[in-house]
């Protein structure tokens, strides 16, 4: 069993909800602990933007309980009348996501026996925020949710094993039922490398400059992300290419093997560069071997073009288009990604506080 950050703080602001609450003498003490579960989130910005929301929410949801009460009593059928007002209202203000909490506001507040009503709505009113604030603070202040590190190790790890499966499938080295079973795990890791960026960019700094450079780098991040995704896409393409791909001309299955593995080796390198342990200037034999790129399509090409060199003519010709437009997709997005690597390393690299450095990573 594994103890995230995320659980430790929630558990962390319940407790301190419900001692707040009880130390200045709140009755319901049991909503602030609820408040502060729904409060917490995967991330500073969002548990500012949860704080704002829930306040709005819980005012409007016991203005509405009280004024129900007040003006026309709090018999069941009015309890239901009010929460389809304070509804329609949050939807109103886009503000859906509170429903839940301030709709239990309102129930609460207005099936209250207190003899008290208006004391009653306000300490419940308090309780609910004491739970908000108690949540938002614990997750600015104790481990800050940084998203960062795992977004890159996710990233490194799934192109990892990508390369890895491009290079056993250009040797004809692989099984397809246990490919397309690791197709899959891909496509899961791809998935968490969205989660990851969406939360990263939510990320941000205090000071203008440190705002300035984290913009850099989720521009580096999402196009990494993209490069990642092109290296699935050319792998998924030679899967699904498997058979014609074996039955290519050996001078064919040779030139796409060569200029793969110059493309794989690259991929290498560069996320070396952007993790500190190549200097930012390296990676240039993409640019410096341009030349070859011409000779490469040519011979694609001609093999497109020669039926007689295939058992199936059309299909085998197909098969050639689909690899080569995944390869040279694959080549675009690595040379946009160097340059943007080497562009952001070039400011801002620093090898003692770079990401190599940082340890005990969560996965």
């Amino acid at each position: 069993m594994k103890l995230g950050a995320r659980t430790l703080k929630t558990g962390l602001a319940i407790a301190i909800a419900l001692y707040v609450s009880g130390l200045i003498g709140i009755p319901s003490v049991t909503f602030a602990a609820i408040s502060a579960i729904f409060a917490m989130q995967p991330s500073v910005k969002r548990s500012l933007q949860t704080l704002r929301d829930q306040t709005i929410g819980n005012v409007l949801g016991a203005g509405v309980a009280v004024v129900t009460v007040l003006t026309l009593g709090k018999q069941y059928l009015l309890i239901g009348f009010a929460a389809v007002i304070l509804i329609a209202i949050l939807n109103y203000l886009e503000l859906d996501q509170v429903i839940g909490l301030a709709t239990v506001t309102l129930i609460v507040v207005m099936t209250t026996s207190e003899e008290s009503f208006m004391l009653y709505a306000v300490l419940r009113f308090s309780s609910t925020m004491i739970g908000i604030l108690t949540a938002f603070v614990i997750n600015s202040i104790f481990f800050p949710p940084k998203y960062e590190e795992k977004l890159y190790h996710v990233i490194d790890f799934a192109t990892t094993e990508i390369l890895k499966w491009i290079r056993a499938s250009v040797r004809n080295n692989t099984e397809y039922p246990f490919l397309k079973k690791d197709l899959h795990w891909v496509r899961n890791q791809m998935t968490k490398m969205d989660f990851y960026y969406s939360l990263f960019k939510e990320e941000g700094g205090y000071s203008k400059k440190k705002r300035f450079q984290n913009l850099r780098k989720i521009v580096v991040y999402r196009q990494m992300i993209s490069t990642t995704k092109a290296a699935y896409n050319l792998l998924k393409t030679m899967h699904n290419n498997e058979n014609s791909f074996s039955n290519f001309p050996k001078e064919l299955r040779v030139l796409i093997r060569e200029r793969l593995e110059t493309l794989l080796s690259a991929h290498e390198q560069i996320l070396l560069k952007f993790n500190g342990r190549v200097p930012p200037n390296s990676v240039n034999f993409i640019a410096n071997n341009r030349s070859l790129r011409k000779e490469f399509m040519d011979s694609f090409f001609d093999a497109a073009n020669t039926d007689e060199n295939f058992k199936d003519g059309y299909l085998q010709s197909n098969s050639v288009i689909h690899i080569l437009s995944s390869i040279l997709n694959y080549e675009e997005y690595l040379e946009h990604l160097n340059t943007l690597v080497t562009s952001y390393k070039g400011n801002h690299w620093n090898p003692t506080t770079d990401i190599s450095n940082i340890e005990n990573v969560e996965h």
